[in-house]
Parts: structure tokens; C-alpha cells; sequence
């Protein structure tokens, strides 16, 4: 199989691995005691996925304070972070509805001051923005990490890991500059060779 095929076809799998997930939350389980200590079966529905499928369906183990802003209802971003030892994928949540998110006995005094701004300073960012910065962030992390794991087992014969990693940043730096459509199709992979 042509090298360029190859990496074609990584990078699409690659991509379905970094897509964040839009879910909501469906069931907040009972506090558990378990082997790596208490915790709480949470289900998210994924969005994307037909209403009631199987495949809608993410499980998650999660500690009682990673629940804590957690409610049935919410909606949230699960954002691919690696897998576990058994090859399941770990997922960073980023909430997205703070509608739903605090407590019903929250008061006025939990809520952290304003940060003051100078009256020349731009405009902060909204929390949308914040949101889908901080997922663009996890997606290059994890673009990075796939590029560099890829060189590392493509050219494991350079003894310094620093050629690794420059290698690795400049193939991770050819990907961005790719038009999405004609870098990831095994057929236009193809079509450049001829």
C-alpha cells in the first residue's frame, strides 16, 4: 500500500477519534464504592446519534466532584483525550449549557467576584468562545500527539527523539495547510499519484 494511501487513511481515522461529541446528560448514578475509589455511573446521549440507539449511548465512571456540575439535561462537549489501558477513549467534558448546571441551592455569595477591566482594554472573550477555543486546542493536541506517535513508529530507526518530534511538526504542519476534502480522501491519495 503507497505510503501517502496510508497516512490518508490513518488521518480519516485519526479524525473520528478528535471530533468533539455533543451530548446530553441522561442518568447522574448513585455515589459507588470502587476499586480506585467512590464514584458515579453517568450516561450521555450522544447528539448526533439516532434518539434511543444503542450507539447514542456513552457510559461514563466519573468521581463525585468531576459530577458535581452535572444534571440530567445538560448538554456537554466530550472531547477525545487518549484511551485507558483497555483501549476504551477518555473524553475532557466541557459543559456547554450553564443554563442547567448549578445547583438548585446555589446563593449569590458562591459566585466569584468580576475581575474589573480597564475601560480601554478589547472586550474579553464570551464563554462560547472560550468553549470552542479550548476545543480547537484539544483537537490540535491530539493531532499532534497522532503525528508524532505515527513518525515515532513509521521512522523508529533515528536515535534522537528530537528528530521525532521535528519530523513530526513538520508533517503535523503539512496536514493544516491540506484543503480538508482533498487531504483525508484515500480517492484523491490516489489521483495525486497518477
Amino acid at each position: 500500500m503507497p505510503l501517502l494511501v496510508h497516512l490518508n487513511q490513518e488521518l480519516l481515522a485519526m479524525a473520528k477519534v478528535v471530533s468533539p461529541i455533543s451530548a446530553k446528560v441522561e442518568v447522574v448514578g448513585k455515589l459507588k464504592d470502587g476499586d480506585y475509589g467512590p464514584y458515579r455511573s453517568v450516561l450521555f446521549l450522544d447528539q448526533s446519534q439516532p434518539e434511543g440507539s444503542e450507539a447514542a449511548k456513552i457510559w461514563k465512571s466519573l468521581s463525585d466532584e468531576e459530577t458535581k456540575p452535572l444534571r440530567k439535561g445538560v448538554i456537554v462537549q466530550l472531547i477525545p483525550a487518549g484511551s485507558d489501558k483497555n483501549g476504551n477513549v477518555k473524553h475532557n467534558i466541557v459543559l456547554l449549557d450553564t443554563q442547567n448546571t448549578s445547583p438548585p441551592t446555589a446563593s449569590a455569595s458562591t459566585t466569584p467576584p468580576a475581575i474589573p477591566q480597564r475601560p480601554d482594554a478589547p472586550p474579553l472573550w464570551t464563554d462560547d468562545q472560550k468553549r470552542q477555543l479550548s476545543a480547537a486546542v484539544c483537537d490540535h493536541a491530539d493531532l499532534f500527539r497522532f503525528c508524532l506517535e505515527t513518525v515515532k513508529g513509521k521512522i523508529n530507526d533515528l536515535a534522537d527523539h528530537r528528530d521525532h518530534r521535528a519530523i513530526a511538526t513538520t508533517v503535523y504542519l503539512q496536514v493544516l495547510r491540506q484543503e480538508p476534502t482533498a487531504a483525508i480522501t484515500p480517492e484523491n491519495a490516489l489521483k495525486s499519484q497518477e
